[in-house]
């Protein structure tokens, strides 16, 4: 996250652990193995946090749509470094799959976010289809959304004073927003 992902060498993430270039080695076999972890751990938490709010479906669109767009708003200010390190590194990390064995992780991460992504497209088609939402493409006006949301990875500073609160305040701030662009007006 401090150096981006081409700059970062093994003996960097060795230092940063207090352990020896050897010990990274015998758990990764490189530096992409680790991105690999990086970005499945992140998508872990997001496809665990936010699922489990996009499958209330006793909430009605608009507010399932609000509470995933502001726990995925929370998990990237609480996660920076996860989140962060896989935005920065993610054009260059898919240049740099050269094994075989890689291809598969790549199709794991591809698979988790497309899975991610479905569930904000579900709950947006179901808006939809109530009239709540504006006709559109549902998986068209989810990638703005999830632009929107993935934008506080660039914009976002963790102070060491910053507060829940804080958070939550922009948590709230963004869902609204993401909300509201998509809502019906009369």
């Amino acid at each position: 996250m401090q150096r981006g992902y081409a700059a970062t060498s093994i003996d960097d993430v060795a230092d940063s652990l207090g352990a020896t270039k050897g010990r990274i080695y015998h758990y990764y076999r490189s530096k992409t193995d680790i991105f690999i972890d990086i970005h499945l751990e992140a998508l872990r938490i997001l496809l665990e946090r936010v699922g489990a709010i996009a499958r209330r479906t006793d909430l009605p669109p608009a507010k399932r749509l609000f509470g995933m767009s502001r726990e995925h708003a929370i998990v990237f200010m609480t996660t920076v470094a996860y989140q962060k390190s896989t935005i920065l590194g993610l054009n260059r990390f898919l240049l740099s799959i050269t094994a075989p064995y890689q291809d598969e992780a790549t199709r794991r991460v591809q698979e988790l976010r497309d899975e991610y992504e479905s569930l904000f497209v579900s709950v947006v088609t179901d808006g939809i289809a109530q009239g709540i939402f504006t006709q559109s493409d549902p998986r068209f006006v989810t990638k703005p959304l999830l632009g929107a949301l993935n934008w506080a990875n660039i914009w976002y500073e963790a102070s060491t004073d910053e507060d829940d609160e804080r958070v939550e305040e922009i948590a709230n701030a963004l869902a609204s927003y993401c909300v509201k662009a998509l809502m019906v007006r009369d």
